[in-house]
């Protein structure tokens, strides 16, 4: 089958796969004679969409249409949407249409796409997973998995240059997020007996508000700035044609000052011509709150893994090109920065981790392998990277049921951490609960995430489904629910094992009645419906009398 990596991201994506020798590639595109695809769609008409470099050119002439950084906007609570032509669109809908546009670039050059594994920052939460999951599918494509990107990263740099029992830093600063994630990487032998290469996540943490988009704006803050005063205008004054030209030398004018120590931008402004002169020193100034934002979160999270000693550092992202993060970075761990591919570490990586699931649904017999391994590697090539390496990665938040305590003499509705955050991943855990009456005729099993690591917390509702006061540090989200059916006469002593699997691309939920031994089970998603029928009787409590 045709099996492909895919980095969805902020400002650009990137789609990869194994090539004829069994090493990880990018797909060129070379309509944009680029490795990258701008994550931008362009609403032209309603009988037009363009994705792309073309539809980046559009953001100021014609902004109202053109829909971008939709990765800050996939799986949040707030639920926004997009109106064009008479359509809306949510933010599944634009990232499908991208992940159609990388499609597309494969069959252009005679591919075929099937397989893909998409990568997500390392903090996103269910929501934000399973709806980059169902972007794919939309798109067409059979999502085997997600992997954090980070853990891509990683496993690309170790296809790259083996470098036995290492603490590696990844420092993952993408144009709208940023990660970063501490991960162990080991020798040990698998259950056949041979040394592979085991990549264990140690601590994560990360923004996804964060990336080089916000050096792109503070830039083209200052050019536009410097425009109204050589010309004597107000920002208001700048025509929409103006601001695109400005926008449009903003990246150029970033990556020069990655290599020199000044550029000059030129801008037609009103029919006269100004020169703006960007010194990188002005640049690094202007920024340098935001840099040192990135290393406040690399504190946070050595702090997690206290223990660490971090052997290499590893900076993934185009926006880690800047000088100013490369002397951040080195100036906090010297002489241990490396940078490799940084902008396509991440696809690579996502390829290889395709390839190591294709193979090893194979090899278990639900499948024939064919000759040829993603249009690309044959498999004995695929085989041979893909047999190396062993992937452990992190549950990115903590998850359980909400059930009623009876403890005391107050009844109080309650959130059980299952599978704490921080946890090794797939993780499963399973809990005996009871009905909290006799003659329950059905149980409603909400299931929750939250970001908190205490046994028990107080969910966001209480057990009518009414929101109840919680402290926001915990982030506690209502994921959906299981509705269990009991039998008639049920006792309220029926004991019903409750079951939580959460993995890279989700969380199932599975409850059974041990007594009629029926199973009930539920793979969550963003946008569950929740029917809270308010009635405190079709709960489940923690312990038998």
């Amino acid at each position: 089958m045709s099996t492909y990596g895919i980095d969805l991201g902020t400002t650009y994506s990137c789609i990869a796969r194994l090539d004829a020798n069994g090493n990880p590639e990018v797909i060129r595109n070379n309509e944009d004679d680029s490795n990258m695809v701008a994550s931008v769609v362009f609403f032209e008409n309603e009988h037009s969409v363009v994705v792309g470099q073309a539809a980046k050119e559009n953001i100021e002439t014609d902004g109202d249409r053109v829909v971008q950084f939709v990765k800050r906007e996939i799986g949040k609570p707030d639920n926004r949407v997009y109106e064009f032509d008479g359509k809306t669109y949510t933010p599944v809908e634009i990232s499908a249409l991208i992940l159609t546009r990388l499609k597309n670039l494969v069959e252009s050059q005679g591919g075929t796409i099937e397989n893909v594994v998409i990568t997500v920052p390392a903090y996103f939460g269910l929501e934000e997973r399973s709806a980059t999951k169902q972007a794919g599918e939309l798109a067409g494509l059979n999502v085997l998995s997600l992997i954090n990107e980070p853990t891509a990263a990683a496993l690309s740099y170790c296809a790259r240059q083996f470098q036995e029992d290492r603490t590696i830093l990844v420092y993952d600063l993408g144009g709208g997020t940023f990660d970063v994630t501490v991960v162990q990487m080991t020798m040990t032998q698998n259950d056949s007996g041979n040394d592979v290469q085991k990549i264990n996540v140690l601590a994560t943490g990360g923004d996804d508000r964060l990336g080089g988009k916000d050096w792109d704006d503070k830039l083209f803050d200052y050019i536009l700035h410097a425009c109204c005063d050589e010309n004597g205008l107000t920002p208001a004054d700048i025509e929409a044609e103006t601001r695109q030209d400005i926008r449009s030398k903003v990246e150029e004018a970033k990556r020069k000052l990655s290599k020199k120590q000044s550029t000059k931008v030129r801008i037609d402004v009103n029919g006269s011509r100004t020169e703006v002169s960007v010194k990188r020193t002005d640049f690094e100034s202007m920024t340098s709150d935001l840099v040192a934002k990135t290393m406040n979160f690399v504190e946070a999270t050595l702090e997690k893994v206290p223990s660490a000693v971090i052997d290499t550092v590893l900076l993934v992202g185009g926006s880690t090109y800047m000088p100013m993060i490369t002397d951040a970075v080195e100036k906090k761990f010297p002489g241990k920065v490396q940078q490799h591919d940084p902008d396509q570490a991440v696809a690579k990586g996502a390829a290889i981790y395709a390839s190591m699931l294709v193979i090893e649904e194979n090899s278990v017999g639900k499948g024939e392998i064919s000759s040829e391994h993603g249009n690309g590697a044959p498999v004995e090539h695929a085989e041979q990277l893909t047999a190396k390496f062993d992937v452990e990665d992190q549950t990115p938040r903590s998850f359980g049921p909400g059930v009623i305590d009876t403890k005391g003499n107050k009844q109080k509705y309650v959130l059980e951490n299952f599978i704490k955050i921080g946890e090794k991943m797939p993780a499963v855990f399973s809990k005996t609960y009871y009905p909290l009456e006799n003659n329950q005729e059905r149980v409603r099993l909400r299931a929750f995430e939250d970001m908190s690591t205490e046994d028990t917390i107080i969910p966001c509702v209480d057990e009518d489904g009414n929101p109840q006061a919680t402290d926001p540090a915990h982030a506690v989200k209502l994921l959906g629910e299981l509705v269990v059916n009991l039998p008639p006469e049920t006792s309220r002593d029926t004991p019903i094992k409750v079951t939580f699997k959460v993995d890279a691309s989700g969380v199932h939920v599975e409850a059974v009645n041990t007594i009629t031994n029926e199973i009930f089970e539920t793979f969550l998603r963003t946008g569950s419906e929740i029917d809270v029928e308010k009635s405190a009787v079709h709960q489940l409590r923690i312990s038998a009398d």
